[in-house]
Order: C-alpha cells, then sequence, then structure tokens
C-alpha cells in the first residue's frame, strides 16, 4: 500500500541502512584510544594508517603512502603529520617495514591495548589481542574473505526465507 503524503514508514527493512560501500569496523578499544589523543590530527593519521591496513584486511599499509600524501588526504600540515608518525613509531603504533625513495613507505600498524595494572595504553601485534581474533584464530586477510562470503550468503538465504518481512501483520 503506497503511503499518502505525509505519513511516516513505520516498517523499515532491517537491511534499508547498511552501508553500501566497502566500511570499516573499528574496535571499541582502538576508538577510545584514538577518541582521547591530542591533537586530534594524530587521531586522523592513526586511523588513516588503520583504514590502509586493517581495511583492506591486513596488518600493514598495502600501498606505500609518504608524509605528503597523508597530509593532502586528510588536509593537515606536512609538519604535523610527520610529527603524528614520529610519535606512533615511538610508541610502536607503527612499525616501518619498507620505505622506496619518491614512492613512499609502508608501516606495519599495531593496536592499541589498555594495561590496568600500569593503568596506560601500550602498543601491540593483533594475534596478541582477543578483539582482533575471530573463533579462537587469528584474522587473516583469507579468513576476513571468506567471513564475509558466508555472511553474505547467510544473510541472502535470510532474506530468501522470508526471516525479515517489511510487515509482520
Amino acid at each position: 500500500m503506497p503511503r499518502t503524503k505525509g505519513e511516516k514508514d513505520t516498517n523499515v527493512n532491517l537491511f534499508e541502512y547498511r552501508p553500501v560501500r566497502p566500511f570499516i569496523q573499528i574496535p571499541e578499544k582502538v576508538l577510545m584510544y584514538i577518541l582521547q589523543l591530542t591533537p586530534s590530527s594524530f587521531a586522523k593519521v592513526y586511523l588513516y594508517l588503520y583504514n590502509m591496513s586493517y581495511g583492506l584486511g591486513y596488518d600493514h599499509t598495502v600501498t606505500h603512502t609518504s608524509v605528503r600524501e597523508i597530509a593532502s588526504n586528510l588536509n593537515i600540515s606536512i609538519g604535523r603529520t610527520q610529527n603524528a608518525i614520529t610519535y606512533f613509531k615511538k610508541i610502536k603504533a607503527i612499525e616501518k617495514i619498507e620505505s622506496r625513495a619518491v614512492i613512499g613507505t609502508k608501516y606495519k600498524v599495531n593496536v592499541p591495548e589498555y594495561s590496568s595494572s600500569f593503568n596506560n595504553w601500550y602498543f601491540t601485534a593483533p594475534n596478541k589481542v582477543r578483539y582482533i581474533m575471530m573463533k579462537e584464530k587469528l584474522l587473516t586477510s583469507e579468513k576476513l574473505v571468506t567471513s564475509k562470503i558466508k555472511r553474505y550468503k547467510s544473510v541472502k538465504k535470510s532474506l530468501e526465507l522470508g526471516l525479515f518481512d517489511k510487515s509482520e501483520e
């Protein structure tokens, strides 16, 4: 039945507001660390590197990137970007894997973990934290792709079975 002017749609399809483009899920601990970072431009740099690595299913940036490229993409100064990268190297949030003149650098991106005994944050490899693990196994790019395919098939099957009908009359 079509809506008349002024009526609100009360039957919202469960999947109607899901992202249609690639998106990244950020674990709560990563987000909690990022939110308390000052200056905020440091948070932007870490999230950018996080997206260039974990967003693509790896623990390192897939492509080479440079300070100028990061600064340009995030609309922050080159000096501020360099300061952020130096800071993250110092606290072991990122580690340089490979550097090439003119092309840029690849970074391994570590994830934050909170130590309640020392009351501070530290960075560690993703295979040492539970929030990056899936079914008691390390999340790797191959497993990530397999997981996404299984999830897609499950959602498709649920829709075919009519488990999420628009109207429940």
